[in-house]
């Protein structure tokens, strides 16, 4: 092992620091609401002339409408991990040749068309592991707002019905032919929706990027448009093509699938500036009437439309399982209704619950009102009534959000609470740039007035030493849109991967970490994968992750720790006969960071490295260079993402790549492309359910994309010397 003792000390800037020294100064300490919509604005003031949303001829109805928030200040920005992603986007994409997609659905005359792009969009997101059927039906009758079955509605009030776990209910339980207010009660919800990603809406005809990159990581888009198929003037009924080039307000409600840069400028009735189209899949059925016919349910969308994704556009992209979690505390079941802030990026928002049962709280939810947010969460318990920040400080956990959205917070300790006991959630947000940081639910004339509140509930900071309550400070009727996740019984010990070769004859060998004992778990290749359990005394413990792999030269893995909360490394060398813990004098990351070393220099020795998920940058201590920090310009990932680096070129350098858990895709930036090109794999490996754990199985000298799953014994390993063909295979761990 190298000795670094004499080295230059690393000053790493963790996520925390930004929560400090950071803070851009409050210029005022006055309380002041995100302005309204203007596109709502006047929906609401033409509202009484409306008998219900427009409609196509007599069959199809549309039924978007503006949302109160105005999002136009997303408008032209990427989150800063994502350009080296978008950069490999593909000329082409298709869902439909996916298995990505579930058959057309068609909403008749009514305007519902915003509940056919939700599900459009979430029962993508949960292809191909699973097919599902949601209700439209129940999420028009139960959204809970001020607008009928027929008068339309939008993202924002299906999110709110989705996070506060009202649906999605399966169809043949509420099935659309049900229609205006027939939904049964005491239907079974089938998924708990955990997060719903708001993408920036378009700026330009080629400004693309965003919405290609989600509909590659998640499924299908929900997109606002125009839509008047009904004249000659923009939809070519011979081709399914539209496109727009007006100024009338969006109306309608689809779900993007796919794009053809190529597609000609032809194919329209009017010829745009330039080739390319988006995929589109539409909510009337696989063959529309009055002569206006479609491809099966889909038609392509120019580019150059000048409506098409312009406005509010989401992704429905992570509904899990119900029994993740039993309970959520939450007081705002129509979610986020506007924002509030203080003149600053900055602003604290905490909710205080009085707890029901004795229950295990694990996770926190809430909306990012900006892209690139961080955020502190602090729980508190035995708290005050009325003092958010009394009690016992059980918890402080600090991230960051590349995407606006709803998300859904793991907590890195579950904290037990027992029944009757007040504890609360306390927020600090700091935003990019929007002023705006805390969404709030509360009563809003002729669209939310169902929302109540009472003191005691939420509350209010600039700085979050001074506390307000919400229902004197801004509103009655408000609360923060904060919540709090709980299951029941005791934490379970889960192992985790840590794949590296222990016995030195080249190839990678299947193991596992279990933090509670500090005990490894290998599969050695040159014992004929017999299993090997060895306790290494000095690096178990509450908040370690295994970063096992080649620290001292010898080509045997050396056990290793990394502690998230600190960054401190901790090493037992093999040179060393396993019998000491080697602890790095610099420390790299902390909070927010995934330890990912791997040989990024050619030398032999392994580098500590760590992976900001959200925004998706890497920082590295390279031993050649006396294990400096170096900040390589690598910025590839994002929320979803999960750092895999290996050498899969073959050229002795480690390349940075990444994983989406939710649909399989590996991405790799290979070092012999000078890290420049972002290359996407052509086959998926895993999704839901598996953990990556990639390795040079096969001793070829090249990186075998693998996962396990995470509730089994089965690993699939994609052998590059077998042609990356998945193979399945059953290594028990007794």
């Amino acid at each position: 092992m190298k000795s670094n003792s004499g080295s230059l000390a690393v000053k790493v800037l963790a996520v925390c620091a930004v929560f400090v020294s950071a803070l851009p100064a409050i210029n005022a300490q006055t309380l002041q609401q995100a302005p309204d919509n203007p596109a709502f604005i006047q929906y609401q003031q033409e509202r009484a002339q409306k008998a219900a949303a427009p409609k196509i001829g007599s069959e199809y109805g549309r039924g978007l409408i503006p949302s109160p928030v105005d999002f136009s200040y997303l408008k032209g920005r990427t989150p800063a991990g994502l350009r080296t992603l978008q950069a490999a986007l593909p000329s082409s994409y298709d869902l439909r040749t996916l298995g990505k997609l579930t058959p057309v659905k068609n909403q008749g005359n009514y305007g519902t068309c915003w509940a056919f792009a939700t599900y459009g969009s979430l029962e993508s997101a949960l292809l191909t592991g699973e097919t599902n059927n949601f209700s439209e039906n129940n999420l028009a009758n139960n959204h809970g707002f001020d607008y009928g079955y027929d008068a339309g509605g939008q993202f924002l009030m299906s999110t709110a019905y989705l996070t506060r776990w009202a649906g999605p209910i399966n169809t043949v339980d509420d099935p659309y032919t049900n229609g205006p207010g027939h939904s049964p009660s005491g239907l079974t919800v089938q998924k708990h929706v955990q997060e719903v990603l708001y993408l920036p809406g378009r700026t330009s005809a080629l400004d693309n990027a965003t919405i290609k990159q989600a509909v590659v990581d998640y499924g299908a888009v929900y997109v606002s448009m125009y839509a008047d198929f009904n004249t000659n003037n923009y939809y070519n009924s011979i081709n399914f093509s539209f496109y727009y080039n007006g100024d009338s307000n969006t109306d309608h409600a689809v779900a993007i699938v796919g794009w053809d840069d190529n597609y000609s400028a032809a194919n329209f009735i009017q010829t745009p500036a330039g080739n390319g189209a988006f995929i589109v899949r539409n909510s009337w059925g696989t063959n529309w009437a009055n002569n206006v016919g479609s491809d099966n349910g889909y038609f392509y969308c120019s580019y150059y439309d000048s409506k098409m994704a312009g406005g509010e556009n989401a992704v429905f992209n992570n509904a899990e399982a119900v029994t993740k979690y039993t309970a959520v505390y939450q007081y705002d079941p129509l979610g986020r209704v506007s924002d509030y802030g203080y003149s600053s990026t900055n602003a604290w928002g905490a909710n205080i619950f009085t707890a029901t049962n004795n229950a295990t709280l694990r996770a926190v939810g809430f909306y990012a009102t900006d892209i690139d947010m961080n955020y502190k969460i602090y729980i508190y318990r035995n708290i005050t009534a009325g003092s958010p920040r009394s009690g016992t400080l059980e918890l402080t956990q600090t991230g960051v959000f590349s995407r606006s959205g709803y998300h859904t917070v793991l907590l890195n300790t579950p904290i037990t609470i027992s029944s009757g006991q007040l504890f609360s959630v306390v927020m600090q947000f700091v935003n990019s740039s929007y002023t705006y940081p805390i969404a709030v639910e509360y009563a809003k004339a002729d669209y939310s007035s169902r929302a109540t509140s009472s003191p005691g509930q939420s509350y209010i900071s600039a700085d979050g030493a001074s506390w307000s309550d919400i229902t004197t400070a801004f509103n009655a009727t408000a609360n923060n849109c904060i919540k709090a996740y709980c299951g029941t019984g005791s934490v379970p010990v889960v192992a985790t991967t840590a794949v590296a070769d222990y016995d030195g004859d080249g190839k990678s060998d299947p193991a596992l970490y279990d933090w509670s004992t500090g005990k490894w778990f290998i599969k050695k290749s040159a014992a004929g994968y017999a299993l090997t359990t060895t306790t290494y005394s000095g690096l178990g413990g509450e908040g370690r992750d295994s970063v096992s792999a080649d620290y001292d030269g010898d080509r045997l893995a050396d056990p290793a720790v990394y502690l998230e909360t600190t960054g401190r490394w901790l090493i037992m060398p093999s040179t060393a006969n396993y019998t000491v813990v080697v602890v790095l004098s610099q420390t790299l990351g902390g909070t927010g960071y995934n330890g990912v070393p791997a040989d990024y220099d050619g030398d032999r020795l392994a580098d500590p490295a760590v992976y900001q998920t959200e925004q998706g940058t890497w920082k590295f201590m390279l031993s050649s260079a006396g294990y400096a920090l170096i900040e390589k310009p690598v910025l590839l990932g994002g929320t979803g993402y999960m750092a895999v680096p290996a050498d899969y070129d073959g050229d002795r350098l480690a390349d940075p790549a990444i994983y989406k858990e939710a649909t399989g895709r590996w991405i790799v930036l290979p070092s012999t492309a000078n890290y420049a090109v972002a290359v996407i794999m052509p086959q998926t490996l895993g999704g839901d359910g598996y953990i990556p754990c990639p390795g040079d199985y096969d001793g070829d000298g090249l990186a075998d994309p693998a996962v396990k799953s995470i509730s089994g014994n089965e690993w699939i390993v994609m052998f590059s010397s077998g042609g990356y063909v998945p193979t399945h295979l059953t290594i028990l761990f007794e």
